[in-house]
């Protein structure tokens, strides 16, 4: 009982040493510039987030609050965060050249579904994927994409007029199945037909990803392997990662089985010519078709060698899931904001009415999309609102010095806290309020940044523009957006990704033409 005791209190002693000489050190001179609360030993400000990490951000967004809606640090476990909220130290991080490593809880919390790919890499293997999934995203195949919006738009159409003035609709349901199938279709050169199958297991399985990505990167102690392991959360991870990279898996292998059935067709129509150079003349007639996939199918590894499936998969398995989640959400939310301020959804239409001389019909083209100011200003106030990302990081490799003169040490990592941001009343007046017509006014650059910016800004963020203000604007002149009614209300969970609990419930009704 005596050595117990005396190795609880050696215990004590060496944990109060440690605390005393890292409070004592050049890295906490640097972080307590910044206010926040005292950490404690070893857990640091972890019990002031809780347990629940459904609750984590709101409980974050308070201590922000408490400090004078500034930025202000906060220690998780053994890592030092400091969270930003003014536009201008934004800038510093997020245009940074070389500040690139995103912060390490949230790469441990995204590998084991989406493996070493270009959202959690770095150095060569980040370059090189970035530099190879580019083509795909520029602009000059904006208006291929469109048309191919308009195509799947018609498809979901065929089944929400089968719901119309049939009580609401979750529009989760319908627009992640939509938006899937538009991806494996424009960047993957497959058709998936998820919308043909509303109960498909990926559709299932992977409304998992974001709560548990979102209790990963909470809770510190998930980095206690053999501990995880042994809890439900570690056995539903595993099974979601199994069920999303199985579907990567089948995207690839079908659109592999096209891909040497398009290069044989090339080698045999150039068979008889002597000195034409046949992989160069093969990847210049697929590159005309943008298909990412195909460029990571051809693509090399330093040594030569042909990338591997696992790779790949890696790499399909995020654009499929945040492509299509992170578009779903946004665009459900704005249809939501527009049911619940019909003035709003008014503007919208008359807006529409005008580009397309009251042909409510009429596909639109880039020239449309352009000319929809206030549709983009609705979109942009709806993610305000509605953060559809709720935070991005860099976890600084060298100290870093912001305008005002202070110095986030390296190590630590920097958050962007759009929350917090987009509650600002200093950066958007009123905020309480849904006027998209704020976003018709001069803002500091980096106040609304919701793909990020700089050299690690969002590689899709053209491409989901152009699927969101296609698809809002078609569905907008289609139906008219009504409130689910009593018990629909959205359970928003603001996770890595802001989610509703129970979806969002929406009343269609068809417009008259």
């Amino acid at each position: 009982m005596y050595l117990l005791i005396s190795l609880v209190v050696i215990l004590i002693v060496l944990v109060l040493v440690h605390d005393y000489i890292r409070k004592c050190s050049y890295r906490w001179k640097m972080l307590s510039q910044f206010p926040g609360d005292p950490p404690l030993p070893l857990i640091g400000n972890a019990l002031q987030i809780g347990f629940d990490a459904d609750e984590a951000s709101t409980k974050i967004k308070d201590i922000w609050i408490k400090h004078g809606k500034r930025n202000f640090r906060m220690t998780v476990g053994a890592e030092d965060w400091v969270l930003l909220t003014n536009p201008e130290d934004v800038g510093v991080i997020l245009n940074h050249p070389t500040e690139l490593s995103k912060p390490l809880e949230r790469n441990m919390a995204m590998i084991p579904f989406f493996g070493n790919s270009l959202s959690t890499s770095e150095g060569e293997r980040w370059r090189s994927t970035r530099k190879l999934m580019a083509p795909s995203f520029q602009f000059n195949t904006l208006e291929r994409r469109v048309a191919d919006v308009n195509m799947f738009c018609d498809r979901l159409f065929n089944v929400l007029d089968n719901s119309v003035n049939k009580g609401p609709i979750d529009m989760y349901r319908y627009l992640r199945p939509f938006m899937f199938d538009l991806l494996c279709n424009t960047l993957m050169g497959v058709d998936y037909n998820l919308l043909d199958n509303l109960d498909h297991p990926y559709l299932e399985t992977s409304k998992n990803v974001v709560e548990i990505i979102t209790i990963n990167y909470f809770s510190y102690w998930r980095n206690i392997r053999a501990l995880f392991e042994l809890t439900p959360i570690y056995r539903d991870m595993m099974k979601t990662v199994e069920t999303i990279r199985n579907t990567s898996d089948e995207i690839i292998m079908l659109r592999r089985e096209k891909l040497d059935k398009l290069i044989n067709n090339i080698k045999e129509n150039n068979i008889h010519i002597s000195d034409v150079d046949l992989e160069k003349l093969i990847k210049n007639k697929l590159s005309d078709n943008t298909c990412l996939l195909d460029s990571l199918l051809l693509s090399k590894l330093p040594d030569g060698q042909p990338t591997p499936n696992e790779l790949i998969n890696e790499e399909i398995t995020l654009m499929c899931f945040t492509g299509h989640y992170t578009t779903t959400m946004t665009m459900s939310h704005t249809l939501y904001c527009l049911a619940k301020y019909p003035e709003i959804q008014q503007k919208v239409l008359d807006e529409q009415r005008t580009i397309f001389n009251d042909d409510l019909l009429k596909n639109p083209t880039t020239h449309h999309l352009s000319q929809m100011k206030y549709l983009e200003a609705v979109i942009k106030e709806s993610i305000r609102v509605i953060p559809t990302v709720t935070k991005i990081g860099r976890q600084l490799q060298k100290d870093l010095t912001f305008k005002d003169g202070r110095v986030a040490p390296a190590g630590t990592s920097v958050i962007v806290f759009y929350e917090a941001m987009y509650l600002d009343p200093k950066i958007f007046p009123e905020p309480e309020k849904y006027n998209p017509e704020r976003f018709y006014n001069n803002m500091h650059t980096f106040a609304f940044v919701p793909f990020s910016a700089g050299p690690r800004n969002c590689i899709g963020f053209r491409y989901a523009w152009v699927a969101m203000k296609t698809t809002l604007s078609n569905i907008l002149r289609r139906y008219e957006v009504l409130p689910g009614g009593p018990g629909t209300e959205p359970e928003f969970a603001y996770r890595i990704l802001t989610e509703s609990k129970n979806g969002i419930q929406l009343n269609l009704r068809r417009r008259e033409i």
